[in-house]
């Protein structure tokens, strides 16, 4: 099942790459600029085509992708132009007005909003949104990556019977007890598959919460409803404007969240496709907002597009253009932030996991 759940999370996150960089693939076409290679993946080649002058690749880590164009040497795509052109000439990147060449960047998250849009607006109009409770029972619906409930142990379909030996009627019989004794060691009761096992958990203190206040991370079961043609349209517009919202908060530490690599991604997407087809598009919209959103970071550090834009912009009030050994140099110091944010977030995800199974 584990490796059922990888491949949709491979597959679901090249499908948001490709959306990503097509988008600056046609705008790059649209605007006239020479374009050498359209890639899925970084590293070493696997296999491509190539058709009117531009190579089509599918490369050996499949966690993102790039387009090639004349006038923006990439040091992490580890290519240079394949022709020289003249300095003058009109397909090269740089030769393009400032705002042309911020549509160009702007163009692939704003293909990621657009298919969160889409992704959202048919998983509201053929499946629905989250409606009402199932049932009154204690039984867990959602489990929330790296939370005290994951590395427990919980999964979604328990359903909890008693707690220190107290039984459980229902749902609030059950947060009432966790609420009343964050970081204090429980033992959950549950009832999974005919069989029933013990837990221990210990309910972290609930973010923002001044009086003693535990969680652990868990949801009930919801059903869907759906929504007609315009109301889908409209909810899916106001949650895509929510996780940027949302993501501002975090960021400011105006909410708590736990940031997903790969790994815990993986357990998103694995609850999701047992929940069903709906909820697996909601998680999948949600990533592609959420890239749109962190790739535009205005940060001015050229890896992401945020980053290049910012670039563009004080090269702009500058008056003149950094040096391709500075925009390596800069590339490279945030190819290392990533990175060293990447290793980060993915240790946070191994050590959940292995606290979950062992």
């Amino acid at each position: 099942m584990l490796v059922v759940h990888i491949l949709w999370t491979l597959l679901a996150l090249n499908l948001l790459v490709l959306a990503h960089e097509g988008g600056h693939y046609l705008a790059a076409r649209n605007a006239g600029i020479k374009i050498y290679e359209f890639s899925i993946g970084f590293g070493p080649r696997l296999f491509g085509w190539r058709k009117n002058d531009i190579d089509y690749s599918v490369r050996a880590l499949f966690l993102g992708g790039f387009v090639r164009m004349a006038g923006v040497e990439e040091t992490i795509e580890g290519g240079k132009d394949d022709e020289q052109l003249a300095d003058d000439d009109p397909s090269n990147f740089k030769n393009k007005s400032l705002w042309a060449r911020v549509a160009v960047l702007f163009a692939g998250p704003f293909s990621n909003y657009v298919v969160a849009f889409i992704l959202f607006a048919v998983a509201y109009a053929f499946f629905g949104v989250p409606y009402d409770i199932v049932d009154e029972q204690a039984k867990v619906g959602y489990v929330i990556a790296k939370s005290p409930a994951y590395q427990s142990g919980l999964a979604v379909g328990d359903k909890i019977v008693a707690i220190d030996g107290q039984p459980i009627e229902n749902w609030d019989a059950m947060t009432a007890i966790i609420r009343q004794n964050p970081e204090k060691k429980l033992t959950l009761t549950i009832s999974r598959n005919g069989q029933n096992l013990s837990i221990d958990i210990i309910p972290r203190q609930a973010f923002g919460q001044t009086e003693p206040y535990g969680e652990i991370g868990v949801q009930r079961e919801i059903s869907l409803k759906r929504l007609g043609f315009v109301d889908s349209i409209k909810t899916a517009g106001r949650q895509v404007w929510y996780l940027n919202v949302a993501t501002v908060r975090v960021l400011t530490g105006k909410e708590k969240a736990d940031f997903m690599g790969p790994v815990g991604l993986v357990s998103e997407v694995g609850q999701a496709t047992q929940k069903g087809a709906g909820w697996f598009l909601q998680i999948i919209a949600a990533v592609s907002g959420s890239l749109a959103f962190f790739n535009l970071i205005p940060i001015p550090l050229p890896l992401l597009d945020g980053g290049w834009i910012m670039i563009l912009i004080i090269e702009k009030i500058l008056r003149r253009e950094f040096s391709q050994n500075q925009k390596a140099i800069a590339q490279m110091i945030g190819l290392a932030a990533v990175l060293v944010l990447f290793v980060v977030v993915t240790w946070g995800d191994i050590s959940g996991l292995l606290q979950r199974y062992f």
